[in-house]
């Protein structure tokens, strides 16, 4: 049999009530609060405390808080007056009371399920309205992406052109070349018909004139040795471990992104120190550092404007972005930053273990912990020795199966509605 708890204390003002109840050495953990608009049922075994309220009360913004071995509960009342009592004046009759109590079991059940249905609403909408917005993403960038291939097509048919002039004046050239060697072979036919005078000393000329050239021939080359110097590695990766191929190919990703190949016409009259990249990072961090998140987001905005390829303006925008609350655009930006993050190299790991955190997080305070789960196991792969993301992927594990991990003893907040 439970113990009544009687040595309870209440007070009331013309709009609310506060009872407070002594916990008697019972854990926070262990308190189950049932309530309704004119009933509430708090038991902590072995005590229980139950009371059909003398009015009806409103139960939406009701709180209950479990501090220093008290339980105190807070209730509006739904019409403003002074209550002569807190029990109803058939608080005593057992039959109305079990009434009341079934109709209170009901009343949290029905208010339970609605609850949950607006829950599973909303995050079937932020799932829809992040899935909405990974495709516009898509398609901006498929856009982007046919506008390069049209231009290089361009290019490429302009160049097919040029070649095929430069072909055709090619093949004039030699034509010309015939003629004039036509040309050079009749005159020296025609110098060959004369008939040449000898005198007596040119054959001792032409044995002079011989030995002269004899001695300007150059000395025979000396020997010598060649030395051969190697390109040292920009990764200290073994030979047998070598990812040579995906780290050159970052290497020119990376030298690619930090360029600038053409300013748009609103940005062409910028200083030198207003296009460099370091310096654009190096300012908006300074205001991430101030919380100035705003102002960082639009220093983000305009060096992504001049290097749209550069990742870690993506990653920092992300984290302004969570900051604020901005949580589709930090998901949209962690996203893009881990499109432009490959390949995957050990020089890049570091980057892409703090996207995948980053938007981890974000997926969680979307309620989307299912997402938020890969992109932790995406971390740990990178990662695997990192105890806090181990610890962190287990409680969001725990988040999905239902399983909210221990709160703390000493004080405990249990929000009623």
């Amino acid at each position: 049999m439970p113990i009544i708890v009687k040595d309870f204390t209440w007070t009331q003002s013309e709009s609310k009530i506060c009872i407070n109840l002594p916990l008697k050495g019972t854990k926070a953990n262990n308190v189950d609060i049932l309530q309704s608009r004119e009933f509430i049922k708090v038991s902590y075994p072995p005590f229980l405390f139950e009371c059909w309220f003398y009015e009806r009360v409103n139960d939406d913004n009701s709180i209950a808080v479990v501090k220093n071995g008290i339980i105190s509960l807070q209730f509006n009342k739904a019409e403003e007056n002074t209550w002569p009592s807190l029990f109803h004046k058939d608080h005593e009759n057992k039959d109305l009371l079990k009434l009341v109590r079934e109709e209170a079991i009901k009343y949290a059940g029905e208010k339970a399920e609605l609850i949950a249905k607006q829950k599973n609403d909303m995050k079937e909408a932020n799932k829809k309205l992040a899935l909405k917005e990974q495709m516009k993403l898509e398609d901006s960038e498929r856009q982007r992406i046919e506008s390069i291939k049209e231009s290089e097509r361009k290019k490429a048919t302009e160049e097919i052109e040029n070649l095929k002039k430069n072909k055709s004046q090619k093949n004039e050239l030699p034509a010309l070349e015939n003629v004039i060697s036509e040309q050079k072979f009749e005159k020296t036919e025609e110098i060959s018909s004369k008939p040449v005078k000898k005198e007596i000393f040119d054959e001792v000329k032409d044995s002079s004139n011989e030995t002269k050239e004899e001695d300007k021939l150059p000395a025979p080359r000396s020997s010598g040795s060649i030395q051969i110097k190697f390109t040292p590695r920009v990764f200290p990766t073994p030979s047998r471990e070598s990812q040579d191929k995906l780290e050159r190919e970052w290497l020119e990703k990376q030298a690619e992104a930090r360029r600038i190949t053409e300013l748009p016409d609103d940005l062409k009259d910028l200083s030198s120190n207003e296009t460099n990249l370091d310096l654009l990072k190096e300012k908006a961090g300074t205001y991430f550092k101030q919380e100035n998140y705003q102002t960082a987001i639009g220093v983000y905005n305009h060096a992504i404007r001049l290097f749209p390829k550069e990742p870690s303006l993506y990653s920092n925008r992300a984290a302004c972005h969570f900051k604020v609350r901005n949580l589709i655009k930090c998901v949209e930006d962690c996203t893009r930053a881990l499109d432009l993050l490959t390949p995957p190299v050990q020089d890049n790991a570091s980057s892409r273990l703090k996207a995948h955190i980053r938007r981890g997080n974000a997926f969680c305070e979307l309620e989307l912990y299912a997402e938020g789960l890969l992109d932790y196991e995406a971390a740990l792969k990178i990662d695997p020795s990192n105890s806090d993301l181990k610890e962190d992927a287990e409680n969001i594990r725990k988040t999905i199966l239902g399983k909210q991990p221990m709160e703390d003893d000493d004080e405990k907040i249990i929000h009623l509605n």
